[in-house]
């Protein structure tokens, strides 16, 4: 009869909680798909290409960037089970790591002018420092805003998602790099993860949440105007003083 009562107080796997909980299962599987080559499996797979050697910081880096992929999965799945006083908990983790986060990624992705293998093939890395300089402060001022929207469920749920889509571009693109997907395609084509969202927005509400919509916006207008002035020589010029500073 125990066993029984806890059944029937375990909440419901609803369509919503589904969602999140697959999205977040897609998070955690293109990160490791897309690095598997140069950080995982990096001695088991042959990437199809020279790599840097992983230094000290890169694998540090490396580690927190997988712990907040997995604290993610685990948030999600604690809200799933009704676990909201653990999620609130491990909130106050999240908060921590994120501190560490994005000026570690800042510092990383100025050291990689000085490790070109770690652009694109045939990419000036002077170039590719444009993708990470401007995304990180998108992924993090989406952590941000889903940190200061606690008390709403539905914005700090879908700043969160996006916030790790944004962060699937690096993992996506490694992962289109492989298959040799051609041009810029590696760049822009992990936008299509922001449909599910949108999609589910307009099916279930009958218009797209103001925290989708913002949230989509400053992902895609980071991306898309990249190619206008990342081979510029005004860029080349600011990339290359920026390395400088690390």
């Amino acid at each position: 009869m125990a066993t029984q009562a806890m059944r029937r107080r375990r909440p419901a796997l609803t369509g919503e909680r589904r969602f999140y909980l697959g999205m977040a299962l897609v998070v955690l599987a293109s990160t490791f798909v897309g690095f598997a080559p140069s950080y995982y499996l990096r001695f088991a797979i042959d990437a199809g290409h020279p790599l840097e050697p992983l230094i000290p910081v890169v694998f540090i880096h490396g580690l927190l960037f997988t712990c907040w992929v997995l604290l993610f999965v685990t948030q999600v799945a604690l809200v799933s089970a009704g676990r909201t006083d653990l999620h609130r908990r491990l909130g106050i983790l999240g908060m921590a790591m994120v501190t560490a986060m994005i000026p570690l990624a800042l510092f990383i992705a100025l050291r990689g002018v000085d490790r070109p293998l770690t652009a694109p093939p045939g990419v000036d890395p002077r170039t590719w420092l444009a993708v990470p300089l401007l995304d990180v402060p998108v992924f993090g001022g989406l952590i941000i805003a889903a940190l200061a929207n606690q008390r709403n469920p539905q914005a700090h749920k879908r700043l969160m998602l996006l916030a790790m889509v944004d962060m699937m571009r690096p993992s996506l693109g490694r992962l289109l790099i492989m298959v040799g997907a051609p041009g810029p395609t590696p760049l822009f084509l992990p936008l299509i993860f922001l449909a599910p969202q949108i999609v589910r927005d307009i099916r279930t509400r009958g218009r797209i949440h103001p925290a989708t919509l913002c949230g989509s916006i400053a992902i895609a207008g980071i991306v898309l105007p990249l190619p206008a002035f990342w081979t510029s020589a005004w860029w080349l010029s600011f990339a290359g003083w920026a390395a400088t500073l690390v």
